[in-house]
């Protein structure tokens, strides 16, 4: 598939081009701060023969708004799918009046393409091999930012916080065991084991294990007698993609990292520093 997104701010648009490149990892992505450019992009596609499938353009651009440019790409691609991504709520009204299929506000997140993709084309993407032919991991895990799960590419709700924090903690350890106090200890921070924190960190456990089940995941946990762990084969996890320096996880990554939880800030201090030795290494700048 084609991609365009489109704003004429470079930070903005860096930002978007890396949430989008979590959505779409094996496609095509073009980016460009200005609409003729972007118009001209497209038009090479139409002589190409090929489709332009959906298009992210920031309402306010310069030489020529959203708005306008929407609908002239709707000229050279009518079944073009279309998403605003704004600041400015009140252009709502006229990017639906041009068949809109989304309206977001930035700052924009991964989870928000995939909301609006769900929202208003449903099952929009069905899962796909990778380039090996293994088929992808129906889990997808969100730690740059703040952390997010999603099931067949939808966010996963967890009846209770710290089920979640277990979760992420998990991913966090790369599939190493933990025990029921060493859980107790990240969860519960400044408080003394005993049998009634046991008793509170079961209760996570077993909240986790019942929102995975629900979801049809709970394989992605590998359980031993008071041992819990990941299966990090069985997640497609934004983190463990960079350090294998995959791009789109790379651009992903703006220096946070399970963002509200404080045992995460020893991980957060080396994604920083590999991504710095990588830069001085590689030459590469973002």
């Amino acid at each position: 598939m084609n991609i365009l997104a489109v704003d004429d701010e470079r930070l903005p648009l860096n930002k978007l081009a890396g949430q989008l490149e979590i959505v779409f990892p094996r496609d095509t992505l073009r980016c460009e701060q200005e609409p003729y450019a972007a118009l001209r992009w497209a038009e090479e596609l139409a002589g190409w023969g090929e489709t332009l499938d959906y298009a992210f353009l920031d309402i306010q651009l310069g030489s020529m708004d959203g708005l306008e440019l929407a609908w002239r790409l709707k000229k050279i691609f009518p079944h073009t799918v279309l998403f605003f991504c704004t600041a400015y709520n009140q252009y709502a009204i006229n990017a639906f009046g041009l068949r809109a299929k989304g309206y977001l506000i930035k700052p924009i997140r991964a989870e928000d393409i995939l909301s609006v993709l769900n929202d208003e084309l449903g099952d929009w993407r069905q899962a796909e091999p990778d380039g090996d032919g293994t088929p992808l991991p129906r889990v997808r895990v969100q730690a740059f930012g703040y952390f997010e799960v999603f099931v067949d590419g939808k966010p996963l709700v967890f009846e209770r916080k710290k089920a979640k924090e277990l979760l992420a903690y998990l991913v966090d350890r790369h599939g190493t065991s933990v025990t029921t106090e060493q859980m107790a200890a990240v969860l519960y921070e400044e408080e003394n084991y005993d049998h009634r924190l046991k008793s509170r960190v079961t209760s996570a456990s077993s909240s986790l294990q019942s929102t995975l089940k629900a979801a049809g995941a709970e394989d992605i946990l590998v359980k031993s007698w008071g041992r819990l762990a990941i299966d990090p084969d069985k997640i497609k996890c934004d983190a463990y993609d960079f350090e294998k320096w995959d791009m789109a996880a790379v651009n992903a990554f703006h220096g946070e990292y399970m963002a509200g939880y404080s045992w995460a800030e020893f991980t957060t201090g080396k994604y920083v520093r590999m991504e710095q030795e990588q830069k001085n290494r590689r030459g590469f700048f973002k």
